[in-house]
């Protein structure tokens, strides 16, 4: 760093707050400043900044071009990919955003929206070619073990009765690999979307206990880095609610329970792991908004310095709900679904070793 002349941590802290655009184009000044860029050091940094500013992506009509959502106004940003349909998003985390991409929903990449970089993820070995009526839960996550992103899968073959198979794809190795714990026979994933929820180092599902579904569901989890099954305790529901779907709301696990129809609580745990430190988050009517009954809900991200919040409501509108005041300040009703939308972070994270270096 000798042709750049500023004290040991001044460049690196003041890059670190500039978006990836503007780094991209940094990295054409000098071979110091790219070598800086590129280092694992640098993307781990502004990666860290890039954490306290969310972002919310959605697909269009033309699946082609996603929309980054500004309340609630966006930009247009072509894939450097084909897509045939709207896509699934099996999740996102660092900047990386795991979609389906094909006939079926086996068929999925990985892509950083910032570098416009992606990757086709290979077919896993596990699965029989034969077997049309596969099921597959797939969830996106982080090991910070092993530094690695991994895609947790999921799956129900017809021909294997009830059984249900978890094998895991790391970036790191590119290869799918069978985990030894087998997933509960009598356990089967209720989520509305049906890809889990990732949260501190573990994927989550809601599950219904087969054959005893009066006993509720359930929130059933596997930690990345242990590669173990743990339950995670729910919150204490009133009058017998329970909950009927989980989310995410900036690195904290969500339930969402649906009640009388068309009403909607959502509950957070403050602390992971504390059943004590679940605390509800808002008390939604949503008669006015949708004539399905048991909408689907999902919280998004806290706007006004975490005086409202942000949520989707059956894949069309998007709601500002106010905290303090427990009421809905502003509605807007998608042109098309929004169910591809999701909170996404500007970072330098790559796909594959050395990938800024062309």
């Amino acid at each position: 760093m000798s042709d750049v002349p500023f004290p040991a941590g001044v460049l690196e802290d003041i890059l670190s707050r500039l978006p990836v655009k503007s780094l991209l184009q940094c990295r054409s000044v000098s071979k110091s400043l790219r070598a800086l860029i590129d280092s694992p050091y640098f993307v781990n940094l502004h990666m860290q900044k890039s954490m306290e500013t969310n972002k919310i992506l959605y697909f269009s009509g033309d699946a082609r071009f996603p929309v980054t959502l500004r309340n609630p106004s966006g930009v247009t940003l072509e894939t450097p990919f084909e897509l045939t349909d709207y896509p699934l998003v099996l999740g996102s985390c660092h900047g990386l955003v795991c979609l389906s991409n094909g006939p079926d929903e086996r068929s999925i990449l990985l892509w950083n929206p910032s570098t416009r970089k992606y990757k086709l993820i290979p077919r896993s070995i596990y699965e029989p070619l034969d077997d049309l009526d596969i099921i597959t839960f797939d969830q996106l996550g982080y090991d910070h073990v092993t530094d690695d992103y991994k895609v947790v899968r999921l799956s129900h073959f017809t021909s294997e009765s009830m059984v249900f198979r978890v094998v895991v794809y790391s970036l790191k190795l590119d290869t799918w690999q069978s985990v030894e714990q087998d997933f509960p026979s009598t356990f089967f994933p209720v989520n509305c979307y049906g890809q889990g929820v990732f949260v501190n180092g573990a994927v989550h599902w809601l599950v219904n206990q087969i054959p005893f579904p009066d006993k509720g569901n359930l929130i059933y989890a596997f930690d990345l880095a242990t590669q173990s099954f743990h339950t995670v305790p729910q919150p204490k529901y009133p009058n017998n609610i329970t909950a009927t779907d989980l989310g995410i709301l900036e690195g904290r696990l969500c339930v969402i329970c649906i009640h009388e129809v068309y009403n909607a609580d959502i509950w957070v745990m403050g602390e992971y792991g504390v059943k004590e430190s679940w605390s509800k988050l808002a008390a939604l009517t949503m008669r006015d908004m949708t004539t399905w009954p048991y909408p689907t809900v999902r919280p998004l991200i806290y706007t006004k310095k975490g005086r409202d919040v942000l949520l989707e409501v059956d894949g069309q509108w998007l709601i500002d709900y106010d905290l303090q005041e427990k009421r809905t300040i502003e509605m807007w009703k998608g042109d098309t679904s929004l169910l591809s939308m999701f909170v996404y972070q500007e970072t330098l994270v790559p796909l594959v070793r050395n990938e800024l270096v062309a």
